[in-house]
């Protein structure tokens, strides 16, 4: 009886302790873009996703908004108290659940995109928040949009808990994108300043001008791939034994554990792979090819199942002070898609774990040979 009665008040506290405390306000977008641009609230935590809004996407809510039409509530955590002094600069409040929205209403009143796609204001397509007639500037400036303040000061952890549960059961996140928002820590930080480096990029297919517009960063499957490629390596590609986004997850969970010291040599170790890789393979290293009629035919330029067989091979196989790579085992790479086994093996469902082992075995034995 008494450790029921212990139970239950323990219970009692850690629910009183979780208990989220919130409160209803509205802002009109006057007010709610000048606070964003004065950085009283921050558009973009380092829980949230990349902007992943078209133009077209962003001009349908601008539309639903001057023809009054409801959206959904914005989740905003109160991160420092109101009546708190603290540096002008410092964000008192955190976007939570709305990025996407907000993001395309300030892109808008901020004259970056003109009006494109519009279902029932077609009079307005290529408009720019500049060129909206005066009565249409109040009425956007004058709309209000609900938002749900969420006063987390005292547990960080219940605006990641909320973002997580906003979202679980969704399609509104990648596996990626979730990841970020609930694996924090130095890994988590370090694959996302690896997922910028230029000669990764480049072998990745995105446009160094304007990388923000390519779907695999606006989705964080860049990101994703440095992860998997530090989640591979060491032979680690052997313990996988779970599903392929369980087994991403607990390395990433693992991952956020190292220290500084780590941390440094994976960047090393990144980095200079990828560099090795576009020296020696070119740009479309990862591309796919299939045999036909005595030729490799090239089925496209970036491919995740080759990505693992040759970043994988090439970390394991150079140095990283001097990492040259032989003729040969160049040639070589290239024909192992006249293996019909290894063509299989970067096909169809790419994540299983027999195929990620027989691949990455595959392409290890021409660099060690």
């Amino acid at each position: 009886m008494t450790n029921l009665k212990q139970g239950l008040n323990d219970l009692q506290q850690r629910a009183r302790e979780r208990t989220v405390k919130t409160q209803n306000i509205e802002y009109d977008l006057e007010t709610l873009v000048r606070k964003i641009n004065r950085g009283v609230i921050n558009l973009d935590p380092e829980y949230q996703r990349r902007h992943r809004w078209t133009p077209e996407t962003s001009s349908r809510l601008i539309e639903s908004l001057i023809l009054n039409i409801p959206i959904p509530l914005v989740y905003l955590s109160q991160d420092v108290d109101v009546d708190a002094e603290i540096e002008q600069e410092e964000a008192r409040y955190s976007v939570i659940d709305g990025q996407q929205r907000l993001t395309a209403i300030i892109t808008f009143f901020g004259n970056k995109f003109a009006l494109t796609g519009l279902d029932v204001l077609k009079e307005l397509e290529g408009f720019y928040y500049k060129d909206l007639p005066p009565f249409l500037v109040r009425r956007l400036e004058e709309r209000t949009i609900k938002c749900l303040r969420i006063d987390s000061t005292l547990d960080e952890q219940v605006k990641y808990d909320i973002f997580e549960r906003l979202n679980s059961g969704s399609v509104k996140l990648e596996a990626q994108e979730l990841r970020n928002a609930v694996s924090r820590g130095p890994f988590n930080d370090l694959i996302k300043i690896l997922s910028t480096d230029q000669n990764f990029r480049t072998l990745l297919q995105i446009n160094l001008q304007d990388p923000e517009q390519n779907s695999k960063v606006k989705k964080m499957e860049d990101v994703e791939l440095v992860l998997r490629f530090f989640a591979l390596n060491n032979d680690n590609y052997h313990n996988l034994r779970k599903g392929f986004k369980q087994f991403l997850t607990d390395e990433m969970n693992e991952l956020n554990k190292s220290d500084a010291k780590n941390l440094a040599r994976m960047e090393q170790v990144f980095r200079v792979t990828m560099k090795t890789i576009l020296d020696h393979f070119g740009r479309e290293a990862f591309a796919k090819y299939r045999l036909e009629d005595g030729e490799f035919i090239q089925m496209s330029k970036f491919n995740a199942a080759v990505f693992d067989a040759l970043a994988i091979s090439v970390a394991m196989s150079t140095s990283l002070s001097d990492p040259q790579i032989p003729h040969k085992a160049q040639e070589a790479f290239r024909g192992l898609f006249a293996n019909s086994a290894f063509f299989d093996n970067v096909s169809g469902s790419v994540n299983d774990r027999e195929k990620v082992v027989a691949r990455i075995d595959a392409a290890r034995k021409i660099f060690t040979e």
